[in-house]
């Protein structure tokens, strides 16, 4: 940070404005893109006063929900290949026309579903929607958010998610609402509208790269603190080359990934209920329970400030080991069995917040968005297919929930393990940081 920050504005609420902003362009783009795929998937028939309207297309076109939900697979994959350029581009180009235009290409092609005629074109949008999402998702707000907040970016981060939760939450009744009304076609060009009215402006007018582009100095900034912008000359930090090659990279890479795995079991818990002998409404309630977890955002973004990332992250990973040992154990009582399910859910801030913040902690803001890009390749095409994974844990388990849901607790720890080893080695690169940065690096 120059010595001209001294003398630039306080950037506090602007950078609040930010967060709010992160979460609606979280809900508006792949929020509504994925989240919002269930009001649309669903084999319905027409409703009988209207028989030549089908209320979602995989029924109105004769194609075999599970095959068409393949296009989800394509996004993931999209998504991988995406991560291969991102972090370059969020240092070369600027941040609102990069946002604004990788953002209306993900929506286009959302509302391009409406219409199609046959799956491979929908897998076509899949793609599309990875290669672009891929520039405003999963690294825009942990790049930003870093760089507007010298502290308490956990918070923030975490107050960012709950926002763009609740966001989703909202608007996926009014989807449904919508393709009931109007028909799968119109909804998807109605809801791509709604996207685009709720984000766009927040691009616009909005979100910034960093705060000395608003004459700002970001948040708990103090005088003698380095630059935290990602890509500047004089930030400190593990050179990009170097950091893809330690063994601190490999294991945060790995240990997220396996954290991925777990969006597999959120399709499973129709097969866990029957199984533990509850009536089928017991499925909508295991998942809203995972969905109330995301109200914990704010407060695991204090844990984080207060403690650290890694030792926030060994706490969550230890909390969803113990659910999955849990769930093996007991299904009941039901207050038992709903606090297990909500402890289950604690790999989510592993994948979402946490793993941001251990790249920019082991590595530094000198090539943060490149380095964090390159780890999301490992969350992308995992948690991709993380539901043929577990499913296909779940047959080879003799279709038993009880043995399957055994596998997370390894999966647990061994991300667990990983994160602890990732610590431990990132000694070194704080050595060489030390040797070729500013001394005050923390």
């Amino acid at each position: 940070m120059s010595a001209e920050t001294k003398e630039l504005k306080n950037g506090t609420f602007w950078g609040w404005l930010i967060v709010v902003g992160f979460g609606f362009i979280m809900a508006g783009g792949l929020g509504t893109i994925l989240a919002g795929c269930g009001n649309f998937i669903p084999a319905i028939i027409a409703p009988p006063d209207d028989p030549s309207r089908w209320v979602g297309p995989a029924a109105g076109l004769g194609i075999d929900p599970t095959t068409l939900t393949f296009w989800i697979t394509m996004y993931a994959i999209g998504m991988a290949v995406s991560m291969t350029y991102v972090g370059k581009l969020w240092v070369t180009v600027k941040t609102v026309p990069l946002m604004l235009v990788s953002f209306v290409i993900s929506i286009a092609a959302m509302a391009a579903m409406s219409f199609y005629n046959a799956a491979w074109q929908f897998y076509i949008s899949g793609f599309i929607i990875g290669l672009s999402g891929g520039c405003y998702f999963m690294v825009a707000a942990p790049i930003i958010i870093t760089n507007w907040f010298a502290k308490r970016v956990g918070l923030a981060l975490g107050t960012a998610g709950i926002l763009g939760s609740i966001l989703i939450a909202v608007l996926s009744p009014i989807h449904a609402s919508l393709v009931l009304a109007f028909g799968w076609r119109t909804a998807y060009l109605i809801a791509a509208l709604i996207s685009l009215v709720i984000a766009v402006p927040w691009i616009l007018l909005v979100i910034r790269f960093k705060p000395e582009d608003k004459k700002m100095r970001p948040i708990g900034w103090e005088a003698g603190m380095e630059d935290i912008t990602t890509g500047a000359t004089d930030a400190p930090g593990v050179p990009v080359k170097k950091a893809v090659l330690s063994v601190t990279f490999i294991a945060i890479f790995i240990a997220a990934g396996l954290a991925a795995l777990f969006g597999g079991y959120r399709n499973l818990w129709g097969l866990a209920t029957a199984q533990w002998g509850y009536d089928p409404s017991m499925t909508a309630t295991l998942i809203s329970t995972t969905a109330l977890f995301n109200v914990t955002g704010p407060f695991i973004g204090l844990v984080i400030d207060k403690i650290g990332a890694f030792k926030t992250t060994y706490l969550c990973l230890f909390l969803s080991m113990l659910a999955s040992v849990g769930l093996y154990l007991a299904h009941a009582p039901v207050w038992l069995l709903l606090v297990l399910v909500f402890c289950f859910t604690f790999t989510d801030p592993v994948v979402g917040v946490l793993t941001p913040l251990l790249v920019r902690e082991s590595f530094g803001p000198k090539d943060y968005s490149k380095i964090l890009g390159y780890i999301q390749i490992g969350i992308g095409l995992i948690g991709g297919f993380s539901g043929p994974v577990i499913a296909s844990i779940y047959s080879m388990s003799g279709n038993n929930f009880d043995n399957s849901i055994l596998f997370g607790a390894v999966i647990s720890l061994a991300a667990l393990v990983l994160v602890f080893l990732a610590f431990l080695t990132r000694k070194k690169l704080e050595w060489e940081r030390v040797q070729t940065a500013a001394q005050n690096w923390p």
